[in-house]
C-alpha cells in the first residue's frame, strides 16, 4: 500500500504503509516534532529520511496501539520514508 499524504499545512498528515522509498515533502521544511498516532502492533516501525537519505527521526512502536510524541527542531530538505508499518504520523513543521 502506499502513503497517503495531506500537506496543506501543519500537521503534515501521513497514513497508509510502505516499504519502498516515497516522498512526503520536497521543500526546504523546519520540523518542530512528529506524533506517531496509534502504532498497531509492538515492533512496528517508520523511517523518515532527507531528499539526500540523511536520517531525520525512527520510531519503533514498543507497546500495541501506544502513540509517541518525538521532538526533532531541526530543517531538512524533504521529507521521504521507505519504512513505515502502521498508524498516522503527523508531523508538525513551521
Amino acid at each position: 500500500m502506499a502513503l497517503t499524504v495531506v500537506d496543506t499545512g501543519t500537521p503534515i498528515k501521513v497514513t497508509g504503509t510502505t516499504a519502498a522509498d516515497e516522498a512526503i515533502f520536497d521543500h526546504l521544511v523546519h520540523i518542530k516534532f512528529v506524533y506517531w498516532y496509534n502504532p498497531t502492533t509492538a515492533g512496528d516501525v517508520f523511517v523518515l529520511k532527507d531528499n539526500s537519505g540523511q536520517e531525520i527521526l525512527v520510531g519503533r512502536c514498543e507497546t500495541d496501539g501506544e502513540s509517541q510524541w518525538m521532538p526533532v527542531y531541526t530543517k531538512y530538505h524533504g521529507i521521504r520514508s521507505d519504512d513505515v508499518d502502521s498508524g498516522t504520523l503527523y508531523i508538525y513543521i513551521s
